[in-house]
């Protein structure tokens, strides 16, 4: 069992769950994200009614007037997706959100993306949180 300090809740340790809960642990303690602005499994239709879809983790931008321009969306799986798959996920995630930077988790191999003008590229690293 995991407990989720975003939720306040105990969770099934999944190996999904494990690694929504690493990179939650990370964007505290590295990054320096405030714990109060981390939501997991977050229901898309919360920002656009009947939308489908829950995003893993979403940062808000304290910046931004709404939660649809947070300041990072993430994207966890176990293993068994390829990266292309966990894109094209994302990507239909982007006709709701608008983030910052994205994080693409698969396993223990994280790609960060950073967003430039209307497109995103890779970064080497996520700035700290500010």
């Amino acid at each position: 069992m995991l407990y989720d300090k975003t939720r306040d809740k105990i969770l099934a340790q999944t190996p999904e769950e494990l690694i929504r809960q690493s990179l939650v642990c990370w964007l505290i303690e590295k990054l320096l994200v405030p714990e109060y602005l981390i939501r997991t499994e977050f229901a898309l239709s919360a920002l656009k009614p009947n939308e489908k879809g829950r995003l893993d983790v979403i940062v808000a931008n304290p910046k931004a007037a709404s939660l649809s321009e947070p300041w990072l969306l993430a994207e966890c799986k176990a293993g068994k997706t390829s990266l292309q798959a966990l894109e094209a996920q994302v990507n239909k995630y982007l006709r709701v959100v608008k983030p910052l930077y994205i994080v693409l988790a698969i396993g223990n191999e994280w790609h960060f993306l950073s967003k430039k003008g209307n497109s995103y590229e890779q970064v080497a690293e996520l700035p700290l949180f500010s």
